[in-house]
């Protein structure tokens, strides 16, 4: 572990030592987003499929609205690899002339399909039939998808209408939004910062208005932490609640089926909550999603910060600040909260570097099956370090963490896959079914995209949770003091998220939630 350590203050090092470098190349270049300037686009999705299925509005005015924004923000951001703007206006003309017919009525679509007539986008590592499906490799470039993935179909079944599929870093594995085949992501509310990973395309296009809905994945934090940097709500699921069928890299009979799910991205936790009712449609497990959660029964349990080696880890003043503003919230008004110990989060780091134990790994990271891959894979190493790979620097790290098992012995897995099922089983024990626990998201907000591989050990705030399945929801909470979205995340134990929801709308309600980036 103490090389581990050592690769990890050595990152930092050179974090602090091109950081000033590059905020001063940078510093000219900040930009957000324009203003939002149809009203339209504020509404959430439980409120247009509301309107739409009382004739208040159309589905396609909506649908149109949508893609007029996504238009307008997308030369800012490079959000969008592909998409279906023209086959969307028609389903939103079919819903219309549906609703008009008399064949439907509202109570029974509010039943059946709640989404009806409203538009949602897709991270492009979840297959929607007929758009991009390359995970940003230029191995796979020109690759579409045959089938929708399991979510996507859930939420087409629901009356949902997909609008595009977003961008993300090579294969899921990184924390920034970069790959070779179609270039860097970047943060609505200053683009001259990342908009994170790996489902920051779509924290992206939600963060700037042009989406009110998005369908995300996660694996390490890959939905959380762009929910964090562009300033949205966003719920990693417990494994097994939906299914990852049509995920890429292949999520099914491997080691990722444990820490792998399919989640909701918005900007309204109505809408977090309800389509996480669409997307748990097949669990056999009951949810309880429509269980008020009341704050006077919570047990409330925090930490603000994770030790850290001479505290390259450590969170920032503000976000601690969200979190002590956060649990005085919730004590004056009736919850029970305590500042528990590093114990909840201690091995955090170990429990990261064991998730690449597996013996077996998907298919799509297996660049090479010679007698001399690694030679190979530290030559691409170096020729990423110039930009002369095919392949991104993070996936090339990423893909060596995995070829060396994250530099623990493979005679150790048995005994930190024990030690991952104890800790699993302390805290679900702990949070029984009326307790949360709020920590961090990630130590900072949003940095500038080439400093923040620099800092992959970060995830350790969010991977907590996916090694040890738990379900987990990101509140914003406001701005820093250079404007950036700032936040943590709500925990729970596994199969109750609905705790989760309740917190981050109790949170809303009290603090305000998205705010939109303007000009």
């Amino acid at each position: 572990m103490f090389r581990n350590h050592l690769i990890t203050i050595f990152m930092w090092l050179v974090y602090s030592f091109l950081r000033p470098i590059f905020a001063y190349i940078y510093s000219k270049k900040r930009k957000s987003v324009p203003a939002i300037r149809n009203p339209l686009l504020t509404f959430s999705a439980v409120e247009l499929a509301k309107k739409v299925r009382q004739g208040e509005l159309s589905s396609q005015t909506i649908v149109e609205a949508y893609i007029e924004r996504i238009k307008e923000v997308n030369c800012f951001v490079n959000a969008v690899v592909d998409e279906r703007f023209e086959a969307a206006i028609n389903d939103a003309k079919a819903c219309d002339a549906k609703l008009k017919s008399g064949k439907v009525t509202a109570a029974a679509l509010e039943k059946s399909q709640p989404l009806f007539g409203v538009p949602f986008t897709v991270k492009e590592a979840c297959s929607v039939a007929g758009l991009s499906y390359t995970g940003g490799s230029l191995a796979r470039k020109g690759m579409k998808a045959t089938e929708d993935g399991s979510a996507v179909e859930l939420m087409k079944n629901a009356g949902a209408i997909p609008l595009c599929v977003t961008n993300t870093p090579e294969f899921c594995l990184g924390t920034t939004s970069t790959n070779n085949l179609f270039g860097t992501t970047k943060n609505p509310y200053d683009t001259s910062k990342t908009c994170g990973g790996s489902s920051g395309g779509e924290g992206a296009l939600i963060g700037a208005g042009a989406s009110v809905l998005g369908i995300g994945s996660d694996i390490l934090g890959s939905i959380r932490i762009p929910s964090h940097f562009c300033g949205i709500f966003g719920h990693k699921p417990t494994p097994g609640i939906v299914s990852t069928r049509g995920h890429l890299p292949t999520a099914e009979n491997n080691a990722l089926r444990f820490m792998a799910v399919f989640g909701p991205m918005a900007r309204h936790t109505e809408d977090l909550h309800l389509a996480m009712k669409v997307l748990s449609a097949n669990c056999e497990r009951p949810l309880r999603l429509d269980e008020p959660v009341d704050v006077k029964t919570l047990r409330v349990f925090y930490v603000d910060n994770i030790d850290s080696v001479l505290g390259t880890r450590s969170t920032t003043l503000d976000i601690r600040r969200t979190i002590k503003l956060a649990t005085d919230y919730l004590a004056k008004n009736g919850a029970q909260v305590k500042q528990t110990s590093q114990e909840w989060v201690h091995d955090s780091f170990l429990f990261l570097l064991t998730s690449f134990l597996s013996k077996e790994n998907p298919e799509e990271l297996i660049t090479d099956k010679s007698p001399d891959a690694r030679k190979k894979l530290f030559l691409e190493l170096l020729k990423a370090l110039v930009g002369l790979s095919n392949n991104t620097l993070q996936f090339i790290f990423t893909v060596l963490l995995i070829e060396f098992h994250g530099f623990i012995p493979r005679a150790a897995e048995e005994y930190y896959n024990a030690k991952k099922d104890t800790m699993r089983g302390i805290i679900n024990k702990a949070l029984g079914n009326d307790g949360v626990f709020i920590c961090p998201t990630y130590p900072h907000a949003a940095s500038i995209a080439e400093l923040t591989f620099l800092r992959n050990d970060c995830v350790i705030y969010t991977s907590n949770c996916n090694c040890l399945q738990l379900p987990s929801t990101h509140v914003p909470m406001g701005f820093n003091d250079e404007g950036l979205p700032i936040g943590f995340q709500v925990i729970a134990g596994s199969y109750q998220d609905r705790l989760c929801l309740g917190v981050a709308r109790e949170m809303e309600k009290a603090f305000g939630g998205w705010i939109p980036p303007t000009s």
